[in-house]
Parts: structure tokens; sequence; C-alpha cells
């Protein structure tokens, strides 16, 4: 992993390695005994550049490092809103650095991650690749980046809280929020968590998603496990009239209810079903709403115009930042609800009905 702040007088590295005196139980004295310590460590330098950074590292170092391994880089925020595309580039440049290596940016110091503890894997590397893996949060990697500097990469969250397999100790636990968004390279604004969701519905890298409605009947909530989502952007061009519809189609599966629904009632399903649709085109609309807000376009829209109307896309594109804010773009959303389960709802139990089994 490599985490990147910025400092006064420029930047401050953090390479993450593994510790093979560590990995395994007993290994380090030869003989037996417990593991004792984390596996892995951080060294840091800082310096002009990550050019002049690293050179401090590795002078320091009996092994020459090599980035092979690496599948994670987490940016500060203050170094993301100035932006670090030159950063990229030398990762681009580096022979070793795979460029799907995933993007991270942290809402203070990257340093922070550091302090994190990795509970329920052995590296904290492996929880970021986790997050990715599993699209529950966007998956942008060095090479989306450096193929346009508008795009959304995850933002990460720390909090604090006592872990009862660490003793109960206070901990630093980190998590997924929602994402930065880009513009030329530069961090501008962010989505929260609900607009980012519906950034992963445009892309089309909504995988399994649990979404909460509220019931028809008496306003709780009913969840459904949302799968096997599949979305088409089609661009229309007339003139100088541009229009962009995203369809999004999926199914879902009933998780749990805490409403009187009669879930086998086929017009309750339908407004069920329609209140997904309403909520999955909220999340896009307003995710949307941001990206028009500081003439970003992360989404790529310009890339299906420029596929379907090249000719028209050659003269659009000088303007097209100043065009995207005012576009019209709509979204259609069906969602079918498949599976309602075998428990379709709530037992009451009352004391008469009690009695009547005791006799």
């Amino acid at each position: 992993m490599v985490v990147l702040d910025k400092t006064k007088s420029g930047l401050e590295l953090s390479l993450d390695f593994t510790l093979p005196s560590r990995l395994i139980p007993g290994s380090a004295g030869g003989g037996g005994g417990e593991q004792t310590g984390k596996p892995y460590t951080y060294i840091s330098n800082t310096g002009n550049d990550i050019s002049d950074a690293f050179r401090k590292i590795q002078s320091d170092l009996s092994r020459k490092i090599s980035f092979g391994q690496t599948r994670v880089i987490v940016i500060g925020r203050q170094l993301a809103e100035e932006g670090f595309e030159s950063i990229l580039d030398f990762f681009a440049r580096e022979p070793t650095m795979h460029m799907n290596a995933y993007l991270f940016v942290t809402p203070g110091k990257a340093r922070d991650i550091e302090s994190t503890s990795a509970i329920m894997e052995r590296f904290p590397t492996d929880i970021l690749v986790g997050y990715a893996n599993s699209h529950v949060t966007v998956d942008s990697t060095i090479k989306d980046f450096l193929t346009g500097g508008d795009i959304i990469v995850a933002m990460l969250k720390f909090g604090k809280t006592k872990i009862e397999s660490e003793k109960e100790k206070e901990q630093l636990w980190m998590g997924t929020s929602g994402a930065a968004i880009f513009k030329q390279g530069k961090m501008v604004d962010t989505l929260n968590t609900g607009e980012m969701r519906g950034g992963l519905w445009i892309l089309g890298k909504m995988k399994d998603a649990e979404i909460s409605v509220s019931s028809p009947t008496d306003g709780k909530d009913v969840s459904f496990m949302v799968k096997r989502a599949q979305t088409h952007i089609i661009p229309k061009v007339r003139e100088d009239q541009i229009e962009i519809l995203i369809q999004c189609k999926a199914e879902a599966e009933v998780l749990s209810s805490s409403s009187n629904i009669n879930l086998l009632e086929s017009k309750q399903l339908e407004k069920l079903g329609q209140s997904l649709d309403m909520e999955v085109n909220k999340r896009m609309t307003s995710a949307i709403d941001k990206t028009k807000k500081v003439q970003s376009d992360p989404f790529r829209f310009g890339e299906y115009i420029d596929w379907n109307y090249p000719v028209k896309w050659n003269s659009m594109k000088p303007r097209w930042r100043d065009l995207y804010s005012s576009i019209k773009i709509e979204t259609e959303t069906n969602i079918t609800i498949k599976q309602i389960g075998t428990y379709l709802n709530h037992v009451h139990v009352t004391t008469d009905s009690l009695n009547e089994v005791a006799q």
C-alpha cells in the first residue's frame, strides 16, 4: 500500500512492508512462542515531490523496493484537492506498478490509516481491496484516473470503538463513506453514501445492494436485496439539443419487513417496486446534480456521445463542461421483485392464543 499526504514543503510518502519474521508465530527466534506485533510496518519520508521522498526511503533500506505487490494507493484530502496527477504519472512510468491498483481518499490525513486495526484481515490492504472487489464502494484505479481527470474516487472514514477481541481497548476502525468528485485531476466536491451508490448504478458497477423503502400500508421499512442490475446509457443529439437517458433494470428479493403489508397482494407489491424505482432514481439524480454543479463529468457521458455522434462531438468537446452543466439527463429504473420469501407476515401472539395452545 502507498500512502500520500501533502506537507508544507511538498509531500509525505509512506510505504507498507511485510515483516517475514512475524508472518509465522515463533519464527523470529527460531523456536516456539506466540507472534508478537503486527506482521507489517510503515516506512515514511518527506520530499519536494514523490521521487525525492521515494529516494530517501530507498536509501535507508537494505532491500530494493518493488511496487509489484502494490494494490492500493491512499491519498489525503488536502493532497487530493491540490491534485495528484503528477504522482500517478510517476507510478505510470514505474515498470513494476500495476495500473489496476485501487485509489482511496481519506477525509483528513492519509496516515490515519496506519493506526487502524486489521481485525478481520492480516493486512489493512486486504480490507481496502475487499471494499473494491465487493462493490460496496467505487473501484477506481490508476488507469481510470489517467484516462481522464474527471472521476469519482472512494472515500474512507475513521472512528474509534472498543473491540471485544482486542481486550475491549479503544481502537481506530476504518469504513467506507461516499466518494470524492475530481475535475481535471483535482478533488472539487464529495458524494454522500447514497449518491455514491447512485453513481455505482450509473457506472453499471452495482453488484448487490440492500435498499429499504417505506411500506404503502403503514410507512414502516421493507428491506430488499437488489441483484443482477444492468445499466444502459443512451445519448441523443439533435442540433444543439443533448439528452442522456439512463436505463436501469434489476431484480429484488425481500430481506426483511417491519410492516404489516401482505406481500401476496400484487397491487401492494407493485407499489413497493415503484418505491424502489423512485429511490434509485433519486440517488442517481442527486449524484448527477452534484457533478453538474462543479462541471465535472466523472460518469463519462461525453464518451457515449463521442461513440454515437463522433462528428458532433468534435465540435462539442471544447465547450463540453459548459454544456454538461445544462444538458437534460433522465433516469428510468425498473426493479422487479422476484422473491418475497416464505415468511410473509408477522406472527402476532396473544394471551388467548397461548391459552388455546395450552388446552
